[in-house]
């Protein structure tokens, strides 16, 4: 089963549905608007359009006759990008401050790196940055949304 077999059927239905997954708000827009790199929903004379907005420019655009595909499209779209999951909790910094600034952002909540599970956090080194590579930590937005329910 994809997750557009369980897709809601209208825009208000599929936020709920997004906020409830834990997918980041500004990775989506179901009303037009374009986001730099999110994936946008409208509704134009030409029918329900789905497509990836970046710069102003709308990419792999696809036309729907219906709410409900249009919906199903870009819940489809936004589940094939593992980021939209995660919030970024420390750095960009370099690695022993961002290494730093995430033991102590667990610590602030009662936890270790063992005791996070290991789904639920990732970092990266980002290239491209004069110097070291300076690293991202980044958390399960469900994840932090248990935490704070937790403390």
């Amino acid at each position: 089963m994809t997750q557009s077999d369980s897709v809601r059927r209208t825009r208000d239905a599929l936020a709920a549905h997004l906020d409830a997954l834990g997918i980041r708000e500004d990775t989506y827009h179901l009303f037009g608007a374009h986001l730099n790199d999110a994936m946008v929903m409208d509704q134009r004379p030409e029918g329900w359009v789905v497509f990836y907005s970046e710069r102003g420019g709308e990419y792999s655009l696809k036309i729907h006759a219906e709410e409900a595909s249009a919906c199903a499209d870009l819940l489809d779209r936004v589940f094939d990008e593992e980021q939209v999951f995660f919030d970024l909790v420390a750095g960009p910094a370099p690695a022993d401050e961002a290494d730093a600034a995430f033991d102590a952002w667990l610590a602030k909540r009662g936890l270790d790196r063992e005791r996070l599970g290991k789904s639920d956090w990732k970092f990266d080194d980002v290239p491209g940055v004069a110097g070291p590579y300076w690293r991202r930590y980044f958390v399960r937005i469900t994840e932090i949304r248990r935490l704070a329910q937790a403390h």
